[in-house]
């Protein structure tokens, strides 16, 4: 099954799975799957060492061992992301509709732009509301900007 829907959360969000149920509703409806991708911030992960490495190897044209470089900085990144699957699946009742993931340090768009990338059989983009609430939330225009493919952000319902 080719993934359709790419569903992007928040990793270290205890909320990350708001917005799962809708983005597995639309993968059912184009008969595909989803690719999940956490994202995680930068500051966690800060080690020159392993910076340097990545930068190294990125400006060698290995953008994917970069990647690994960044994301073993914590090695607990892909356990954590492989036990969210898990939450992901059992939310839906053990659907086999996530067919892959990805954990990203990087800034939102990027990461999101490197998935389009490398999996072009996803049709839609649909942003968590950990993503969209917050002092740091997601500008939206520039996500448009951004991405070529339709993009549904979702939101938390305001508190009176």
């Amino acid at each position: 099954m080719r993934s359709k829907v790419l569903f992007v959360t928040r990793g270290d969000d205890e909320q990350f799975h708001d917005g799962f149920v809708y983005a597995t509703g639309l993968a059912k409806i184009a008969e595909g799957g989803v690719f999940v991708l956490f994202l995680h911030e930068r500051k966690m992960l800060r080690e020159f060492e392993d910076e340097m490495a990545a930068a190294a190897l990125a400006g060698e044209g290995d953008f994917e061992a970069a990647r690994e470089i960044l994301n073993e900085g914590n090695p607990d990144l892909k356990d954590e992301a492989e036990q969210r699957i898990r939450q992901l699946q059992a939310l839906h009742g053990g659907d086999d509709l996530i067919v892959d993931y990805r954990t990203g340090t990087d800034g939102v768009v990027p990461a999101i732009r490197t998935v389009l990338q490398e999996h072009p059989a996803i049709e839609i983009v649909i942003i968590s509301p950990s993503l969209m609430d917050g002092e740091k939330s997601l500008s939206f225009k520039k996500l448009r900007r951004k991405i070529s493919r339709p993009v549904v952000t979702m939101s938390r319902p305001a508190r009176a």
